[in-house]
């Protein structure tokens, strides 16, 4: 079977394109969503697609049971290095195929890691999959992209340096998704390395309905990590807060 884009992509040239994303970040990020939302202070938290475990490492310091969920080895790794937390454990697995079920008081989904699929019926599994894994008035966090926002604000091209690399990429939409390309190019090897990324651009009303259809209720919708109200044309975000009814 061929590998997915996402299996190739998530491997160590990605903590290097994305360094930038750091523990100081997602320390805050948590920090905000737990101040400005009416989230439990307490409970088993399920970090569906923790990647090096940032944001499950911010969960686990302030007490809560924590179980970082990911399909790549390489970060699931570098997560368990890192891991200093005795309430804090990973665990590896596709968000497809997932095996909680009403174990989990919180999911969360964060930084874009929602809509990785061709199909939409895949997609909204993995809806129903964090609805399984909650508790009845379980509490659900996916923080997505602006569809319109990503359209107004693409940038086609851009290069940076890291270390002795050159990481070059390009976007653009197509069939509803927005892509990327990153090339790679370093002394060390002759051919740059190239990944591919791509994630679905659903609607605003097209993720209230799969949130819906998986029985999540009271729904609302932010639009950037301060927690203002999501506005179309200007918000970067999509952050929803669900209830499972």
């Amino acid at each position: 079977m061929a590998e997915e884009w996402f299996e190739r992509s998530f491997r160590e040239d990605y903590v290097l394109v994305y360094r930038h994303r750091d523990d100081s970040a997602a320390n805050e990020e948590i920090g905000n969503l737990l101040a400005r939302l009416p989230i439990k202070q307490q409970g088993k938290v399920l970090d569906l697609c923790c990647g090096s475990g940032r944001h499950s490492r911010a969960l686990a310091s302030r007490g809560y049971e924590v179980v970082g969920v990911d399909l790549s080895p390489v970060l699931l790794q570098l997560a368990e290095e890192q891991n200093h937390f005795s309430n804090l454990r990973f665990v590896r697995c596709d968000m497809r195929d997932i095996p909680f079920q009403n174990e989990f008081d919180i999911v969360v989904n964060l930084f874009t890691s929602f809509g990785y699929f061709s199909s939409d019926e895949e997609n909204a599994k993995v809806i129903r999959n964090m609805a399984k894994a909650l508790k009845s008035e379980g509490e659900l966090i996916i923080d997505y992209l602006n569809p319109s926002y990503v359209k107004d604000h693409l940038v086609p091209r851009s290069t940076k340096e890291v270390k002795d690399m050159r990481i070059d990429e390009e976007r653009w939409i197509q069939d509803g998704f927005v892509k990327k390309r990153i090339m790679i190019r370093d002394e060390s090897s002759r051919e740059p390395r190239e990944y591919m990324e791509q994630v679905r651009l659903f609607t605003v009303e097209q993720m209230m309905t799969m949130l819906e259809e998986a029985g999540f209720g009271q729904i609302q919708v932010f639009g950037n990590y301060e927690f203002q109200p999501y506005v179309a044309t200007d918000s970067p975000r999509m952050i929803f807060y669900a209830n499972k009814q």
